[in-house]
């Protein structure tokens, strides 16, 4: 007798839409979720890329998410995204503006293999997703690549090969990729490690095990080979980048540190002409338990040099699909965020979230002059907050929850909220 699970949701808003995955208890699950109403990004994200939109205009936003087992160790993930948002908002490269739902895109489509020590996903799918991080950086579109991961005692390899959206300068087309490697070991409720990243931009980008072998230093290529240049940019096609992480977990407690270091200056000289690229990111979140009330409380900082992630290369840049590939926005200084989601009783939930950032606009910059101290000191600093109340009262006897979120700061909104859940269990 195998037990089929199924469930189905609706959720129509006005304001952001957020949508976590659905996990069935065995077997099948599915569910379908449809959002209108207003889009938000960080203002720091809007004014430094090319994703444009309008941020009055009430949007609709269809999921549709599915999996099932293939076997025990063998499962299958897709979802299907449909809307009349900006098609670069979804990673897409057309619209038919024309429809009611003008764009579309396969989002997830994964094959996903699980042993005790080894995971092997491959297809499309967020490979190189980061534990804790804050739903106030928008993640990248997902992405076509393999991905495993070996543990042995309390030792851990990964590795990542993703290939990213093509782009397209002067009528020339250059395919991307970014491949990631890490080793990691833990030590009881400590984990630490390091990682390397390399993004690799051209007419074609084949695997090429001497770029892409992911037991050599990546960072070290360009010592034993000559470096790619094409016409227009000053930089090479590739960029590499080193990750110190720091993992502690115990209980419902967890903190995450990550330092990513783009590019750092040794030599004096070069420290008072070029600025350093490094990011530092903290979050943290934990279950309280006081007066007989569940609550949940999430913190996070990220402080970065305005040119992290920025490099002249052709499309070397860490983004995807306009979107940052880690946590931070294109000429971010600072940002601290905190959410705090109540539990009162089984029926009420009560959300107060709110961040603060300080960014510069770096996209007015050459990109052969982002990284030079007198240019960058020279920027206007920008600064921007925001403020959110929720309230969300679940129907005890009916798959219906129902919510209100208002928000003040740099901009204003209010967004409505029902989500309707249907489970079904079906025996055979």
């Amino acid at each position: 007798m195998q037990r089929l699970v199924s469930r189905i949701c609706l959720v129509c808003h006005l304001g952001i839409f957020s949508m976590a995955a659905v996990q069935a208890e065995e077997g099948y699950y599915s569910d379908a979720s449809y959002s209108y109403g207003m889009k938000h990004l960080l203002p720091s994200l809007i004014t430094n890329s090319k994703l444009e939109y309008d941020k009055e205009k009430l949007y609709s936003d269809i999921w549709v998410r599915w999996g099932f087992k293939i076997s025990e160790n063998v499962s299958f993930s897709g979802a299907l995204e449909l809307t009349d948002q900006p098609h670069e908002l979804i990673g897409t490269k057309f619209s038919r503006p024309d429809y009611p739902l003008s764009t579309g895109r396969f989002q997830q489509s994964v094959i996903n293999y699980t042993t005790d020590k080894l995971t092997i996903k491959l297809g499309r799918d967020d490979l190189l997703s980061t534990d804790l991080r804050p739903d106030i950086f928008s993640y990248p579109i997902f992405a076509d690549g393999v991905k495993w991961n070996y543990s042995w005692q309390s030792w851990n390899f990964e590795h990542v090969y993703q290939t990213l959206p093509a782009e397209n300068e002067s009528n020339q087309i250059f395919r991307r990729s970014v491949s990631y490697h890490h080793l990691s070991k833990t030590f009881q409720h400590l984990t630490m490690g390091v990682g390397e990243y390399f993004i690799l931009a051209g007419e074609s980008t084949q695997l090429d095990l001497k770029r892409l072998n992911p037991f050599l230093p990546y960072s070290l290529n360009s010592h034993d080979s000559e470096a790619d240049y094409y016409p227009g940019f000053s930089g090479d096609s590739d960029n590499s980048l080193i990750k110190l992480f720091l993992n502690w977990s115990k209980q419902s407690n967890k903190v995450s540190i990550n330092l990513y270091i783009d590019e750092f200056q040794i030599d004096g000289v070069d420290r008072q002409v070029y600025s350093d690229a490094l990011l530092l990111s903290l979050s943290a979140e934990s279950e309280i338990n006081a007066m007989r009330q569940r609550s949940f409380l999430k913190l996070g900082f990220s402080a970065a040099n305005p040119n992290f992630g920025q490099h002249p290369g052709p499309f070397t840049s860490t983004t995807f699909a306009s979107f940052p590939l880690f946590e931070y926005t294109p000429g971010m200084k600072n940002l601290v965020y905190f959410e705090s989601l109540t539990l009162m009783g089984k029926e009420w939930k009560i959300l107060i979230a709110g961040h603060s950032e300080q960014w510069v606009n770096i996209s007015q910059l050459a990109p052969s002059l982002m990284n030079s101290r007198t240019e960058l000191d020279a920027l206007k600093v920008n600064s921007d907050s925001r403020l959110t109340l929720g309230l969300e009262y679940n129907l005890i006897n009916y798959p219906v929850n129902l919510g209100v979120d208002g928000w003040s700061g740099s901009d204003t909104g209010m967004r409505l909220k029902i989500q309707f859940e249907s489970n079904r269990g079906i025996k055979q």
